[in-house]
């Protein structure tokens, strides 16, 4: 029925609970500035981050209408203001030392690895469409095992654009020769997965799944409402 299958990754492949909004998490981020020399107490740097993350994302704002923003950039203004000099190596650690303070769970959903292996295997060509940034996108891809069941990971950071935007649908197509019109998008956020195949002019299969969001409107062309993948169409295992 489809040759090309666009993944959502966060709560469609990947079971996840983060919470960046604790104030501990900023606190021992905090420590990791200090030891750059980079003195800031962590409500602090909580407000600059917010404060430059959406600073950059309105200067995006003129080139697409769901820009994203580059973690690393946002931490390299804040560490220039503190009067550091940060080089890449360090920007990188601080994204993934974020990351992982505000890490509750994650895990990879019943039978993710086999449905993408099987769905390669049968011919299909398989995408990763993720809003995220790509420092832990790829690593998280790569602590799962699931990294190498891809034939293009297009992430919204790196395209500076994102979900539901169709412009992030044409990124896969020019960066890894996606064919759009067999493709189908699985993804369990109507706001996003859904209105963006919607707009992209292909077909979708929203998966609910408890990090769905609820009571919101649902027009896809395939709904599974309890969370298995193996009920995507095309699946035959």
């Amino acid at each position: 029925m489809y040759d090309t299958y666009i993944f959502d990754l966060y709560g469609t492949l990947i079971d996840i609970e983060t919470d960046e909004e604790h104030s501990e998490v900023w606190e021992r981020l905090s420590l990791h500035f200090s030891y750059q020399g980079l003195n800031i107490n962590g409500a602090e740097l909580k407000k600059r981050f917010l404060a430059e993350r959406d600073r950059q994302l309105a200067a995006a704002a003129r080139h697409c209408e769901f820009p994203d923003f580059v973690m690393e950039e946002v931490f390299r203004e804040i560490a220039r203001d503190l009067g550091g000099d940060p080089g890449q190596a360090w920007l990188h650690e601080t994204v993934r030392w974020m990351r992982t303070l505000s890490m509750i769970h994650i895990s990879l959903y019943d039978g993710v690895a086999e449905i993408l292996g099987r769905l390669r295997s049968s011919g299909k060509k398989v995408f990763l469409l993720s809003n995220g940034q790509k420092t832990f996108i790829e690593a998280e891809l790569t602590m799962l095992g699931i990294l190498h069941l891809f034939d293009g990971i297009a992430i919204s950071s790196e395209a500076g654009v994102s979900k539901p935007d169709p412009l992030f649908y044409r990124y896969l197509t020019d960066n890894y020769g996606a064919d759009l019109s067999s493709a189908i998008m699985i993804g369990n956020d109507p706001r996003t997965d859904i209105a963006g195949a919607n707009a992209a002019g292909i077909a979708s299969c929203y998966i609910e799944t408890a990090s769905s969001p609820r009571g919101l409107p649902v027009n896809s062309t395939v709904q599974i409402l309890n969370g298995d993948l193996r009920q995507i169409p095309g699946w035959n295992g």
